[in-house]
């Protein structure tokens, strides 16, 4: 059996339920701040992916434009008789 002089080394060891509290508070607190930082960053990162995908539908839309006005070029060169270096 625990004597007088064993629990009084428990409750001194150990925490209580009331000391977890303030640590308990403490973590909800920074788990918030993490979470409202997160949500900043994930926002970020959402225009950030935004950006790119319209960069990347505008380049190929860039491309495809290049290649009809080279077709062009080229028709036009044919039909004037003109030689295009390559």
């Amino acid at each position: 059996m625990l004597t007088k002089e064993d629990k009084n080394w428990l409750v001194t060891s150990f925490v209580t339920r009331g000391e977890h509290h303030v640590d308990i508070m403490e973590l909800k607190e920074r788990s918030s701040r993490i979470e409202t930082k997160m949500d900043k960053i994930l926002n970020k990162l959402d225009a950030f992916v935004g950006n790119v995908d319209t960069l990347q539908q505008e380049n190929k839309m860039g491309a495809i434009t290049a290649r009809r006005h080279g077709m062009h070029i080229q028709e036009l060169a044919k039909a004037t008789g003109t030689h295009l270096s390559k």
